[in-house]
Order: C-alpha cells, then sequence, then structure tokens
C-alpha cells in the first residue's frame, strides 16, 4: 500500500474544468416551489414564486451549482455577543463561509417551536445566532430531519452564512443591531435525481486555519460526526469529518463512505496542525490496493 505524500501548503485549487454540471437552476427552484406550496399551503403563490425567482438570481450571482434561497434570521438582538464573534467569516470568499446549525427549540415551555440556528465557535461550543423567520419553518422543517434526512428527502437542508450586516455602522461608533443573513439551500424531492458522480469536483483540497485556528477547507463541511466543524491533528469526529469531506470532493460518494475511517485514522490524524494541500492523485495511491466498495442498489 502507498503512503500518501504530502504536498506544501499552497493556493487553494482550481476547479476540474471536466465536472458535470447539475441541474438548471430554474428547474431546481421550480421543484423547490412545488415542495414550499405543498408543505405551507398557507403561503400565497404569488410569494412563492417571486421567491423562487429572487432565489435563481441571488444563486447565478454568487456563482452558485445549487440553489440558495436568502433570509435573514430573527430574534438576533439578544445574542450580539455571538453575532459579532461571526462577522470574521465575512473576510472569508463567499463560498467558505460557514454551515451552521440548525436546532428545534422553545423560548417557553408552552411557546411555539422555532428552528433556532447556531454557530460554531473557536473553542468548539455552539453560540446561538436567532432563529428563521417563522415564516419560513413551515417548509424548513420537514426537510431537516435529524441531520441524515428525513421522510421527504434523504438530502437535508442546509444553511450557511452569507454575512454580518451593520458593521459599518458599528466601525463609526453608531447605534446598531447587527443582523444575520444567510442562505438556505433546500433539499427538495427530486424525481429525476441522477446517481452519486464519479468525477470528482477537485483536483486538490487546501486544509488551512483562520487566525484564531479555526479548521477550514477548501471543499464544503458534510456534517455526519461533528457539527461545530472539521479538524485534523488527532482521531475524533471532527478528524472523522475531515476525512469524509476530503473523499467525497476527490473521489466518488460509495469510495468515501466506505473508506472514511481508514483514512482519518491513517492520513488525517497524522496531518501537520498548520495544514497542508491534499492531493486527488495522492490520495487515489493510497486508495489503491483497498477493497471496491460494495455497488450500490438503485431504488424502485
Amino acid at each position: 500500500m502507498s503512503a500518501l505524500r504530502i504536498a506544501p501548503l499552497t493556493a487553494p485549487p482550481a476547479l476540474d474544468p471536466a465536472r458535470a454540471a447539475p441541474d438548471p437552476l430554474t428547474d431546481q427552484a421550480a421543484r423547490w416551489a412545488e415542495h414550499v406550496l405543498r408543505t405551507a399551503p398557507h403561503l400565497p403563490p404569488a410569494y412563492v414564486t417571486k421567491k423562487a425567482l429572487d432565489a435563481v438570481a441571488f444563486s447565478l450571482r454568487h456563482g452558485l451549482r445549487r440553489l440558495a434561497v436568502p433570509t435573514k434570521l430573527a430574534g438576533v438582538a439578544a445574542h450580539q455577543s455571538a453575532v459579532g464573534a461571526l462577522a470574521r467569516y465575512n473576510r472569508l470568499p463567499f463560498g467558505h463561509r460557514p454551515r451552521l446549525v440548525v436546532s428545534r427549540t422553545r423560548l417557553a415551555p408552552d411557546g411555539p417551536e422555532r428552528l433556532a440556528v447556531l454557530a460554531p465557535q473557536s473553542d468548539r461550543t455552539l453560540a446561538r445566532l436567532g432563529h428563521v423567520q417563522p415564516k419560513h419553518a413551515p417548509w424548513l422543517a420537514p426537510l431537516l430531519g435529524s441531520g441524515e434526512g428525513s421522510a421527504e428527502t434523504d438530502r437535508p437542508a442546509s444553511v450557511h452564512l452569507i454575512e454580518v450586516t451593520g458593521l459599518g455602522r458599528r466601525e463609526r461608533g453608531l447605534p446598531v443591531t447587527l443582523g444575520v443573513n444567510v442562505r438556505i439551500g433546500p433539499a427538495v424531492p427530486d424525481a429525476t435525481q441522477r446517481e452519486p458522480r464519479t468525477t470528482p469536483a477537485v483536483l486538490a483540497v487546501r486544509l488551512w486555519r483562520d487566525a484564531d485556528g479555526t479548521a477550514r477547507m477548501s471543499c464544503p463541511h458534510v456534517v455526519r460526526h461533528s457539527p461545530s466543524g472539521p479538524e485534523w491533528g488527532y482521531r475524533g469526529s471532527g478528524p472523522a469529518d475531515c476525512a469524509r469531506s476530503v473523499l467525497l470532493a476527490l473521489v466518488d460518494e460509495a469510495t468515501a463512505d466506505a473508506h472514511y475511517q481508514a483514512f482519518k485514522d491513517e492520513v488525517i490524524a497524522a496531518l501537520p496542525e498548520a495544514g497542508v494541500v491534499l492531493q486527488r492523485t495522492a490520495v487515489l495511491a493510497w486508495l489503491s490496493g483497498r477493497p471496491a466498495p460494495p455497488a450500490r442498489r438503485r431504488a424502485s
């Protein structure tokens, strides 16, 4: 078995031009609107249509391949310290801004259920930022499931940071309540969903740390074991998510799921703290000689 050779830390890799294009954003928007009207029939169709068109425009403007529905969080006034700490991510490229954690909660024992939104902190705890606007909760809640899917779909919705707003007024010393804008990536039922891709999305994945030590990846963090974020340099839940996320970016899903625990133990746990670039060719060499994952059956 070949040892994995680690490249020096360099600039983030470019996307592979051979990557297959996903379904058009307009098709995704149509399926999303159909889902909203089915799960939240009290919403006016005109409102849902406008929201779908706004989501397409937003996704095109930011170069996103998957539909994203922009919105702002409610209830942030009571959590200004956590919101202010999140402002450092405004400096990151749009696609690298973190995924946030959503949890069902109640503000009072007999009050309505809220979808609270929390952000990972540098000490790996979670701090509450606010909650999803109540008018969005009826269609978003069925998609969240347990984090591993739901009765509606096997791909739960995700919530990512767009930006912290009001920082300009704060810098000028003016009174302000900071806000949080997020994008919701709805996972809607899709009868035309293709088989998992076999073409890798990238040729390499870069791991690095912010100035405060927070671990970052150039690939998306696919949450399974560690909602607070990826890690490396030891064995644990953060390195497990790091291993699986890296493999999902470089190889197919079946291979990633079959080998990410071993990849965590043999590779991710041994990486230097500052970060590295993991080349796809080196990962393929590490995978050589390992048993192939079992074939996935198509759903009837």
